[in-house]
This record gives structure tokens, C-alpha cells and sequence, in this order.
């Protein structure tokens, strides 16, 4: 169980009266894909320099192409599926309440909740920081209700979810692993 200060919870959310709000901002969404942003300028700037000195052929040029557009398609279409998942969505955690607010219309208390399950990439599970793909850096949580229902809050509102679901006192918190952290497939394959 981390120790959190109202510093950690203001990383992500808004602080309003003693309670975090989150959604979707454009930082979260930089933060999930600024490794395929910057993966792309060094991959175009490396091929340029290469074909310009070294004259690459069309051969290995096709061949780190269909490599590039192998890594980019999963990474997009994760972006694409987070994105509409909570586009319009507000979470709130009231620690003093011991509530946590979903769109306004739905409210759970914590004794509501069977586990939150966090989905991710191996490298979030060792807590390294060299990603090697550039949709490691997506992963979700799915709040399980005792009722039998399901939400989904995404890094795309809440960057740091392990930090922060852990901060729900009383509630599991359970990990899996995903290479690829897609409510979609998890539903399809799982």
C-alpha cells in the first residue's frame, strides 16, 4: 500500500474539495504515446541519415518500413479504443467518503467493490522504465463491483493507476499481465 499526499493526487486529477477528478487530458495522452512520437523522429531521422551516407537499398528501407507500420497500427488502434472508451468520462475518488463517483449518475462505495484489476505490460510489472514497443506504455483498470458489474479507467485519465487505484482502502488489487492492454481483446480472448 503506497502512503499518498494530496501532491500525488493532483500528478493526474483536480483537486476539488478534498476530492480527485479525473478524465482524459492531453498530458495522459502525450505521456501514452510519446514513445511512439519520438520512436517515429528517430526512426525517420536514422533512416534518412542512412540512406543519404550509406545509401540504403529499397530492400531494407521496405523492410524497416513494414517492421514501423507492424508496431504503429496496435499502438494507434490502443489509442483510438482508450480514447473513445472515456472520452466523456469523470472519475472522482472521496477518500473521506469512501466513494468514488463515475460520470456523476453513479456512485460506489468502496465496500461495493470486489477487486480493481490492473491490466498492463510486463514492464509496469518489474516497475522498469525501458519499453521496447510503443504500446507498452497503455494499460487500464476494470473496477469490479460485487454486483457483477464492470469500469474501465484508462492511463489516458489516470497515468499512474496502480498509485492511485491502491489508495481505495479495503479493496483487492489484483495484476495481469497484457502485452497488449486492450479491453477489446481481453473481452475477445479472455
Amino acid at each position: 500500500m503506497y502512503q499518498i499526499s494530496i501532491e500525488d493526487f493532483q500528478m493526474d486529477g483536480i483537486l476539488v474539495d478534498n476530492n480527485m477528478k479525473y478524465k482524459i487530458t492531453f498530458k495522459n495522452q502525450f505521456k501514452a504515446i510519446e514513445f511512439l512520437i519520438y520512436g517515429s523522429i528517430l526512426f525517420f531521422g536514422l533512416g534518412y541519415f542512412l540512406y543519404r551516407t550509406e545509401g540504403l537499398s529499397r530492400d531494407l528501407i521496405s523492410f524497416f518500413s513494414v517492421y514501423y507500420i507492424i508496431l504503429l497500427i496496435p499502438t494507434i488502434l490502443i489509442h483510438f479504443e482508450y480514447y473513445l472508451r472515456n472520452k466523456n468520462d469523470l472519475f472522482i475518488i472521496d477518500l473521506h467518503q469512501k466513494i468514488i463517483s463515475y460520470n456523476t449518475t453513479l456512485s460506489i462505495h468502496f465496500s461495493e467493490i470486489e477487486k480493481i484489476v490492473l491490466y498492463m505490460p510486463p514492464v509496469w510489472h518489474r516497475k522498469g522504465s525501458i519499453r521496447f514497443l510503443p504500446f507498452e506504455d497503455y494499460r487500464y483498470a476494470a473496477i469490479e463491483l460485487k454486483s457483477g458489474k464492470r469500469h474501465i479507467i484508462t492511463c489516458l485519465m489516470i497515468y499512474d493507476l496502480e498509485k492511485i487505484m491502491s489508495t481505495i482502502p479495503g479493496v483487492t488489487i489484483q495484476k495481469k499481465k497484457r502485452l497488449i492492454a486492450s479491453p477489446f481483446l481481453d473481452q475477445l480472448l479472455f
